[in-house]
């Protein structure tokens, strides 16, 4: 049975404005409504197989890790979970196999897939509980299970929501340049235009998205499918 906590939790999250800030109280959950300290939160693409990093909390610092991509073929723990949908706890030996920028230097990692239907969107990897990996029994994972379930329908709702906002073209191709990694001048310069242009362009996107910044703005315009 869900916890009221829990129910609260979630409502919060279905609540909250901005995708990107939805991610960062998914991944606050692990640690807020569980007893752990670590916590790292990632897309998955069926496609093309890559796990792509989002958020990672520890000792309650947030980090993005959006530089992590992983070709999850190459991980068939992960894979393994992903496949059959259930979580897969794995030990010492098992986390030495993976990067070091993804566990974090964590003793152990239990790995909770986050899909909505048949469809896996991404999944979870939570260590260092308070009673060390022993601490992890099968009445923990059911209620991580459950809160995982419940992401992934809070999130792939969220996601098919119809386009609301119309940008102009040369507003879209900011935004698109943005989240190639492109500065400003750089984007006036292929687009012939000055850079106070550039950042005029950028201004009234966000403000037509209803972001605070361009971070939340290409997630925003990604998850619209404005941009690619």
């Amino acid at each position: 049975m869900v916890s009221p906590e829990l129910n609260m939790y979630i409502d919060r999250i279905e609540e909250t404005a901005y995708y990107e800030e939805k991610l960062v109280l998914a991944v606050r959950g692990f640690v807020d409504l569980f007893p752990f300290m670590g916590a790292i939160l990632c897309n998955y693409s069926t496609l093309s197989q890559m796990g792509e990093g989002l958020w990672s909390i520890l000792d309650q610092e947030l980090c993005s890790i959006r530089d992590i991509r992983v070709d999850m073929r190459n991980m068939p723990l992960i894979q393994h979970a992903i496949r059959e949908q259930r979580a897969v706890l794995l030990d010492s030996e098992a986390i030495r196999q993976f990067p070091p920028n993804l566990v974090y230097g964590a003793p152990y990692a239990l790995i909770l897939p986050i899909s909505y239907g048949p469809n896996v969107l991404g999944y979870a990897g939570i260590s260092w509980h308070q009673d060390g990996c022993s601490g992890i029994n099968q009445q923990l994972v059911q209620s991580l299970s459950a809160y995982c379930l419940m992401l992934g329908k809070v999130l792939a709702t969220d996601s098919l929501r119809p386009k609301t906002v119309k940008l102009s073209r040369r507003e879209v191709e900011v935004m698109q340049r943005i989240s190639w990694g492109e500065s400003v001048k750089e984007m006036a310069d292929w687009m012939g235009i000055s850079e106070f242009t550039v950042q005029d362009y950028i201004k009234s996107a966000l403000k037509k998205l209803g972001v605070q910044n361009r971070a939340q703005g290409v997630a925003d315009a990604i998850r619209q499918r404005i941009i690619c």
